[in-house]
């Protein structure tokens, strides 16, 4: 994609009358506080577009809703909570059967900021002509991303923002001096500026849930995991036909442990609800079969999480719940997993220190 894409566009902060200058945020303590004993920590950047002319009511013409300003930062709050939670529960090995597992990423938001206006256009959406990416270049250098990844360690930074109008986010985005773009996105290297470090940007739609957040982490995992798999073994098929479960015409089948679109019981997209049970090996997985046991949506739906913001109900806890029994799936800390002669690494490591991994060319297995 070249830069020939890129629009001049109207909607602007110059659109406004009177521009709302941007605010840093409160940050929830919740927010603010690595999980107890991680093994590693991800420092955060949080940054919202709100737009709006009076700073009271969001522009529904732009952002797909009226709601008052205030209220969508409670929402974003509640949000971020949520899928915080389900990262660093979702990266204790096995936490469902085992209460005491220790959390591999612990994730800290040291800073978050609200803007006011719309998001800058960017580049035309490959496969959606009329679409545009937000011009991602301009947000970080408008809240001094550099700042924040160079000096103060942040390596993800989570924009909360929406797909309507014009608009159509990307769901993971990387810029790395090492590997280049890895992840869920269509890996235009001029899209994101490139700082003496990898960082990652989420995009989330603040129009959905806390779900389709982590949802976003899920794709962005198998981005990496795909990566690393194909250096280390010149083809992906430990994590997609050993882990997820591929045939050998590569068609997904039931019984390993599935993928973020698909719980192990269901070769359906997005069938997190399914309740027919099918002999699995996700509990006791190993790359050459482990013991299987009966699953399907009772088996994550029943999990006893320390949900945060209780009692409060909330949409979307079958899946969430999914999406935490399968990170917690993945070979994390002190796993143990026999590959041959060798042993699955912590996975949720390439996550954490992406670069230190690759610079010792760090694999799925020892």
């Amino acid at each position: 994609m070249k830069t020939a894409l890129l629009i001049a566009t109207t909607l602007t902060i110059a659109a406004f009358a009177q521009p709302i200058e941007p605010t840093e945020e409160p940050v929830p303590e919740f927010l603010s506080t690595p999980a107890p004993n991680a093994l590693y920590e991800i420092p955060v950047l949080m940054i919202s577009y709100l737009p709006t002319e009076d700073g009271e009511t969001m522009i529904k013409e732009e952002c797909g809703t009226d709601m008052p300003v205030a209220d969508m930062k409670k929402k974003i709050d509640s949000m971020a909570i949520r899928a915080k939670f389900m990262l660093e529960e979702g990266s204790k090995f096995r936490g469902y059967k085992n209460p005491d597992a220790r959390p591999s990423i612990g994730y800290r938001v040291v800073a978050h900021f609200a803007a006011y206006d719309y998001f800058p256009r960017g580049f035309e959406v490959p496969w959606n002509e009329g679409w545009y990416r937000p011009d991602y270049n301009k947000v970080l250098e408008r809240f001094d991303a550099r700042k924040y990844v160079e000096e103060l360690g942040v390596k993800e930074i989570w924009i909360w923002g929406y797909h309507h109008g014009e608009i159509e986010p990307a769901e993971s985005n990387m810029a790395s001096p090492l590997t280049g773009d890895v992840s869920n996105s269509e890996r235009e290297e001029e899209d994101l500026p490139v700082f003496d470090r990898t960082y990652t940007v989420y995009n989330y739609n603040y129009n959905r849930s806390h779900a389709e957040a982590v949802h976003n982490h899920g794709h962005q995992f198998e981005a990496i995991f795909t990566h690393v798999c194909e250096k280390q073994d010149g083809n992906a098929d430990l994590f997609w036909k050993l882990f997820v479960g591929k045939d050998g015409n590569d068609e997904f089948i039931t019984g390993r442990c599935g993928w973020t679109h698909m719980p192990p019981n269901t070769t359906e997209h997005y069938d997190y609800l399914n309740e027919i049970m099918v002999p699995s090996d996700v509990e006791d997985w190993r790359p050459t079969g482990g013991a299987t046991k009966m699953v399907g949506l009772a088996t994550w739906k029943h999990l006893d999480y320390d949900w945060p913001l209780q009692p409060a109900p909330f949409g979307q806890k079958d899946e969430s719940q999914f999406y935490i029994y399968w990170f917690q799936s993945f070979p994390g800390y002190e796993n143990g997993i026999p590959y041959g002669e060798r042993e699955m690494t912590n996975w949720h490591r390439f996550v954490a220190e992406w670069d230190e991994a690759i610079q010792e060319g760090a694999g799925l297995y020892k």
